[in-house]
């Protein structure tokens, strides 16, 4: 009997053995781990440029979370504040722990795929510390020197690349992003150059030879590696320096108009969609362009819907108001409160540093025109109020110091069609619109604009 049972269990397990299939690969992956010292409730997942997903940090410091979000191309970051971003590789059936803190050389992982983000990690260090060196060591050096270093230390990041044991296509994909980073790092060395060195480099005729053999619209490599999206990018939004310019937005859509790569376009589109502003002629072509190209829905109706609050906003208009906002002083103001005089609004916060490199101008502006019943109103959008307390006070802001009642989804903020700051605005005694885009305190034509209005 015993030898039965013996019989039965070998053929079971032959039985058992010929029948097993391969078990379906999981299409998310899982991230966990812990956070030593951090003040934040979250981190955040970033892709491309953009947070697709916070995720909740515990009050012991650990957070665990599924990510379905898996595109071609695998390069993410975990953001957990300005001093700590941290690259990691996300794959369908990664499963990955960290530790994570206050020092990106620190952090240690586990887990399925790991070697690929541990890669990641060396790679950002490397380049960090040999290449975009704060200092800007090799940006000093001269043209052919700086190539010939360039070329020595991406050499050595292929040579820590081929030290992992990873497969064909990752290595492929790997070398390309060493190249785009290469062709990158010799687009900016002319800029560089003469900002760490104070003098303009005098490039060989054949400096740019590689970048000129790179196919700029290539929607595969823009999908799927980000060292090509950020060249692509670079390229393109070089030709558009001052978004304010409406002759310079509208050669720039005519110029992404010709690209074939509709992922490419809609791109374009959908950061072109913050240009749609008061005073811009190039409005209904900007609109145009966001609605023919752009793939998320949502951003063609936010588009339109400002356009069409835009197109209200004409001079002469009665302006959107604001009522009770909490005033510095104490109580509250309104905007009804400073009829009878010209009102200079200056929209800003906190944590923008354009906004705070006009404060010095801003202020000279108002001694300057002091007793000529000009209001200068200034409305923070901050949303921590202590945070607005304090900057008023260190930076010894004057005029009415106002802060809006929530921030950026303010009713007043979203009638101007507000989104982007800093925002100035020029509204007549009466209470109409003279220009709901105007010059900056810095611009030399504003101290006449605002004496002629007065």
């Amino acid at each position: 009997m015993k030898k039965i049972i013996t019989s039965l269990t070998i053929i079971g397990l032959v039985v058992a053995c010929g029948k097993k299939t391969e078990q379906p690969k999981a299409d998310y992956a899982v991230i966990s781990g812990k956070v030593s010292v951090t003040e934040n409730e979250k981190l955040q997942l970033v892709h491309n440029n953009e947070v697709i997903k916070d995720i909740a940090i515990a009050p012991d410091g650990t957070f665990r979370d599924t990510i379905r979000a898996i595109t071609d191309n695998h390069a993410y970051y975990l953001f957990e504040n300005p001093a700590l971003l941290v690259p990691l590789y996300l794959d369908k059936g990664t499963q990955i722990e960290f530790t994570l803190n206050q020092d990106l050389s620190k952090v240690t992982l586990s887990g399925t795929q790991a070697d690929q983000t541990q890669y990641f990690i060396e790679r950002e260090l490397f380049v960090n510390d040999k290449i975009f060196r704060s200092d800007g060591a090799l940006f000093k050096q001269e043209p052919q020197t700086f190539k010939e270093s360039l070329k020595k230390f991406f050499a050595e990041l292929e040579t820590k690349l081929k030290s992992y044991n990873f497969d064909e296509d990752f290595v492929k994909n790997q070398q390309k992003w060493i190249q785009y980073k290469y062709i990158g790092a010799l687009t900016d060395y002319p800029s560089s150059h003469e900002s760490f060195s104070g003098n303009q480099p005098s490039l060989p005729q054949d400096f740019f030879a590689e970048r000129d053999q790179v196919d700029f619209d290539n929607a595969k490599e823009y999908e799927t590696d980000e060292a090509y999206r950020d060249l692509v990018q670079g390229k393109y939004y070089s030709q558009l320096s001052d978004a304010s310019d409406p002759e310079q937005v509208g050669n720039f859509i005519k110029l992404v108009s010709a690209l074939k790569s509709e992922n490419i376009r809609a791109d374009f589109a959908k950061e072109l969609a913050t240009l749609i502003l008061p005073g811009n002629t190039k409005n209904k072509e900007v609109l145009d362009f966001v609605v023919a190209n752009v793939k998320d829905e949502k951003v063609a109706k936010e588009a339109q819907e400002t356009y069409d609050k835009i197109t209200r906003l004409a001079v002469g208009a009665p302006s959107p108001v604001f009522t009770g906002y909490e005033n510095i002083n104490g109580g509250t103001s309104s905007l009804s409160d400073f009829k009878g005089k010209l009102v200079y609004v200056d929209v800003w916060a906190t944590w923008c540093r354009p906004c705070l490199a006009e404060i010095p101008a801003l202020k000279a502006l108002h001694d300057k025109l002091k007793g000529k019943n000009i209001e200068f109103v200034s409305i923070s959008i901050d949303e921590d109020k202590e945070a607005w307390r304090k900057a008023v006070k260190e930076k010894q802001l004057k005029g009415v110091q106002l802060i809006a009642d929530k921030a950026f989804d303010s009713q007043f903020i979203r009638d101007y069609a507000i989104n982007q700051i800093p925002t100035f605005l020029i509204i007549d005694k009466q209470g109409h619109i003279v220009n709901p885009n105007a010059p900056r305190p810095s611009d030399p034509d504003i101290e006449k604009i605002l004496t002629d209005k007065k």
